[in-house]
């Protein structure tokens, strides 16, 4: 007796267009695997005459089988897939990814271990193994740090790591972080890993990665090409060391990122780093008024252009509400002024830009983690302070 799936194959024999004998096929295979006859649905798949129908097929088995988290077949699936066509091996970390949101992490791992190259960016690398990590249990985490290994861009190594670290913590496993913390070469990533750590944590144990945090930051001489994230990092380490009672080494902080800001080279750096540091040692009550501690008079005659003197107005008007609709108005000014290589609409956009801080100068909601939102909801300061990160890799977007 022949059965359906019998008269389904003979007719697509029959077929001599490639392309609907390919679309037959596909389908039956599709429907043989839901019904449990999964060597018919490989023996289907076999014939079909296209190479790129062949592996949507397979990657439609493989994807009904994450969703439906029937897994025991997905190996199959997904190395038969790569042999068809070597180009898939991205969609394999797609996948994974999905099993990753479906809380299966076991399969997840095994997916992406068994194909050669799973993703087509270590962006995307990334991504899987910060979500594994944020999701695992401590007896999980030994995949994860031998999955960190096999980076081969050592700042996307450092940024799994950090996030290792931060999960350890959470799991109470202070020791390792701080092994993880302490491991970091780069001098500026290690403070900022006990600073990220002390977060994380309570009582004694915060104030120790919070100190651990500075004593490092201290360490680091003010080169020129440090200076600026010198000045960032310690403004930001300074202003928690204070928030959090630890009035000492929060003035210790703030003043190093005093003397860093000053070794800034470039005018409209520097003032950005000293206008940020004004905002905040105004609002921890360290100084009285920003414009005695930072005379607005030496930027207003800098030679730079009327667009970059109107920035560095803006960062003055949030730094000290008293002055502030002055130097909002300097700055609409500044960035107004017809120059010789300025146009019109690079004016325009500044202008807009600058009215758009103003609507929300006084919003004081939460960021958002969208940075396009948060640029102008927040203050340039606190922007800075949220998304700054001496682990950020170029690209990432974060």
């Amino acid at each position: 007796m022949v059965t359906l799936f019998d008269a389904v194959l003979a007719a697509a024999e029959l077929m001599s267009n490639p392309m609907a004998k390919s679309l037959v096929l596909a389908e039956l295979a599709q429907v043989q695997a839901e019904a449990g006859l999964i060597d018919d649905a490989f023996l289907c798949i076999d014939i079909i005459p296209n190479r790129s129908e062949k592996r949507q097929a397979l990657f439609r088995l493989a994807f009904r089988a994450v969703q439906e988290n029937k897994t025991e077949n997905l190996l199959r699936f997904v190395r038969t897939m790569v042999e068809v066509d070597p180009k898939s091996m991205p969609s394999v970390g797609r996948l994974a990814q999905s099993l990753l949101e479906n809380g299966n992490l076991t399969k997840a791992m095994e997916l992406v271990q068994a194909i050669e190259n799973p993703f087509d960016s270590e962006l995307n690398r990334y991504n899987f193994v910060a979500k594994f990590i944020e999701l695992a249990e401590q007896e999980q985490l030994d995949n994860a740090r031998l999955f960190l290994e096999t980076f081969s861009d050592a700042d996307y190594r450092d940024w799994g790591n950090l996030a290792l670290a931060k999960r350890l913590v959470l799991l109470k496993q202070l020791s390792e972080a701080r092994t993880i913390a302490e491991s970091f070469s780069f001098p500026l990533r290690q403070s900022w890993a006990f600073f990220e750590l002390s977060g994380l944590t309570t009582g004694k144990n915060r104030d120790l990665f919070l100190c651990r945090a500075g004593e490092i930051i201290e360490t680091i001489s003010v080169e020129p090409e440090l200076a600026e994230s010198l000045a960032i990092q310690s403004r930001i380490l300074g202003k928690a060391a204070l928030q959090t009672g630890n009035t000492e080494l929060g003035l210790r902080l703030l003043e190093w990122s005093e003397t860093a800001a000053a070794q800034i080279s470039v005018p409209i750096q520097r003032f950005r780093a000293q206008y940020f540091l004004a905002k905040v040692l105004r609002e921890l009550g360290q100084i009285h008024s920003v414009q005695e501690y930072l005379d607005s008079s030496k930027w207003m005659q800098l030679e730079i252009s009327g667009l970059d003197r109107s920035r560095i107005g803006v960062w003055a008007a949030e730094a000290e509400p008293a002055n502030a609709l002055t130097f909002w108005s300097i700055a609409i000014q500044d960035a107004g002024k017809p120059e010789q290589k300025s146009v019109d609409i690079l004016r325009a956009e500044r202008i807009v830009e600058i009215l758009r801080r103003f609507n929300f100068r006084n919003n004081k909601t939460p960021p958002s983690g969208e940075p396009e939102h948060d640029a102008v909801n927040l203050s340039a300061e606190e922007f800075e302070e949220y998304y700054y990160s001496p682990f950020a890799v170029k690209g990432c977007n974060c």
